[in-house]
């Protein structure tokens, strides 16, 4: 296969694997993909434009209906999805504060993925992600994965007592904006909203990332709000290391051909994936780590035999799998995989191995 070829490959990985910004749900071939070869077939149909202003209007009349990106009870993070009616492609991200504390509490009990319908008004305070302050909220189904966790998953600790007030700390990139205003990042087990400031270098090299980039930041823990905690960049002065420094780029590894052996992982069928996936871990320094998913795009039917490869590697083990946030990872089931490293896109959720079932190993259980 030619080079030309191979890059078509890998961009169509990006229907399956770039997130709507800030969204953290690997996939291919889900039903995004699925979506835009019914729009290529089907003749064109202009799609009803739907503004910012009209969500305003709308959160504050019948109610907003989406689903929960995301919902860190302990660190008061909780993040909401829109998707445009006419087309999945478009959608908008919103930051939730409650509106009391009766709205806390309900907020409390959302999971990730649940629908949810919110009533409520647009928070203007100058934030690149807008924030709905929730008056009401309707809670919808929750979404049932299908997995055993066992053990439960560790509690998150309180960032606000442990983190120092200032400093530098070694982080990864979640989710961005190209131009340079918008930065969340994972540190330890939270995911971070980071303030940049007005400053054109600092814009410039945060519009310059990758999702899943490590990097090294400058920042102070921001005053206000109390919950969620957010942190600010801080600019340095001439002579002193860059405020945003990338230690380890994940788009030096597109197109190269990888071995990662490490953890099995799922990424389980959901709302934004019309299928399970199977990953690897690769770990990191400070926790920082990565999960290629794993795929033949080549031949479906070889992606079969991963499947049932991995699907009873997993199944054979039944204790160990640990929740993830957005993905489940097998503590005792190890997997070799070699492939090519695809992650052409700036918000691509997760890097892919493009690989064959013969490229994909369990490896034996440790004694």
């Amino acid at each position: 296969m030619g080079d030309t070829e191979m890059r078509m490959r890998t961009g169509q990985v990006v229907l399956g694997l770039l997130a709507v910004a800030a969204v953290g749900t690997a996939g291919s071939l889900p039903r995004q993909a699925e979506a835009r070869g019914a729009q290529a077939e089907a003749p064109a149909k202009k799609k009803t434009v739907i503004t910012l202003d009209d969500l305003a209007r709308q959160v504050e009349s019948d109610g907003l209906k989406g689903t929960m990106h995301g919902a860190r009870h302990p660190l008061g993070t909780y993040v909401f999805t829109w998707y445009h009616p006419e087309d999945f492609f478009q959608s908008r991200q919103f930051s939730l504060a409650p509106g009391s504390e009766e709205v806390a509490r309900q907020l409390s009990t959302l999971d990730r993925h649940q629908q949810v319908t919110l009533r409520g008004r647009f928070l203007r305070n100058g934030a690149a992600q807008p924030h709905i302050r929730v008056e009401t909220l309707t809670p919808g189904p929750k979404w049932d994965p299908g997995v055993k966790v066992s053990p439960p998953p560790a509690p998150v600790g309180n960032l606000r007592e442990t983190l120092p007030r200032e400093g530098r700390i070694h982080a990864m990139v979640h989710a961005l904006e190209e131009t340079g205003d918008v930065l969340v990042i994972e540190y330890q087990e939270a995911v971070l909203p980071v303030r940049v400031p007005q400053n054109a270098a600092l814009r410039k090299a945060v519009g310059n990332l990758y999702r899943g980039d490590r990097i090294e930041i400058a920042y102070r823990v921001a005053e206000f709000p109390r919950r969620p905690m957010h942190l600010e960049l801080l600019p340095t002065t001439e002579g002193e290391r860059s405020a945003l420094v990338v230690t380890d780029r994940i788009a030096a590894q597109h197109e190269k051909q990888r071995t990662v052996e490490g953890q099995l992982v799922l990424f389980p069928k959901s709302p934004v994936l019309s299928r399970s996936l199977w990953g690897v871990e690769e770990k990191g320094p400070d926790g920082l780590h990565r999960y290629f998913t794993i795929f033949n795009f080549e031949d479906l039917k070889d992606q079969g035999k991963i499947d049932t490869l991995l699907d009873g590697a997993w199944k054979g083990t039944p204790e160990g799998v640990i929740d993830g946030r957005n993905k489940y990872i097998h503590t005792a089931v190890r997997v070799r995989v070699s492939g090519l490293a695809s992650n052409p896109a700036k918000n691509q959720a997760n890097p892919t191995l493009i690989t064959d079932s013969t490229r994909v190993t369990v490896l034996p259980a440790a004694d």
